[in-house]
């Protein structure tokens, strides 16, 4: 072989590898982490435990809170309203009291049974009233969230059975 071939020949070789030589397509730029100094305590999602009983009176429906918790986290499934004529409703209201959201229970203390008719060959469906039930809600809360209402609706009528400020973080 020439020995002016070999020069040239290595260049050319050289010269196809660094054409094929892989350039970044981003630089690396690093995230601001936000630390738990300067996140606002209103701008962290947090969560309402609601545990209530209500209990049917002759005077009306009595609401005793058994327990009301918040803690920080995120509702990973929304609970979805009831679609009953009867319901109970959760709502949370600003401080001005406008409401932000609301969340609607299946009544707990007026349950639809099916039982057999007087004929025994049809079923009928009857609503029974119990004396004392006891329900539990889960609720995001919203961060401007000041106060909770508990509502009770029942054949379009409803009824305010207590209203109370949002319980600090536990």
């Amino acid at each position: 072989m020439n020995p002016i071939c070999k020069p040239i020949l290595l260049i050319f070789l050289l010269s196809s590898l660094a054409g094929c030589a892989r350039r970044p397509a981003a630089t690396y730029q690093p995230l601001a982490v936000a630390t738990t100094a300067t996140a606002t305590p209103e701008a962290a999602s947090r969560l309402l435990f609601l545990s209530c009983r209500l209990t049917a009176t002759p005077a009306g429906t009595q609401l005793e809170v058994l327990q009301a918790k918040a803690v920080p986290g995120d509702l990973k499934i929304p609970e979805a309203d009831a679609d009953t004529p009867n319901f109970v409703r959760v709502l949370q209201l600003d401080g001005r009291g406008q409401m932000l959201s609301q969340q609607r229970v299946p009544h707990p203390l007026r349950r639809s049974v099916e039982h057999v008719a007087d004929d025994h060959r049809t079923f009928q469906r009857s609503e029974v009233v119990l004396p004392t039930a006891e329900f539990f809600v889960r609720l995001a809360l919203r961060p401007t969230t000041a106060t909770i209402r508990v509502e009770e609706v029942v054949a379009g009528t409803t009824t305010k059975l207590s209203e109370f400020p949002v319980p600090s973080k536990s």
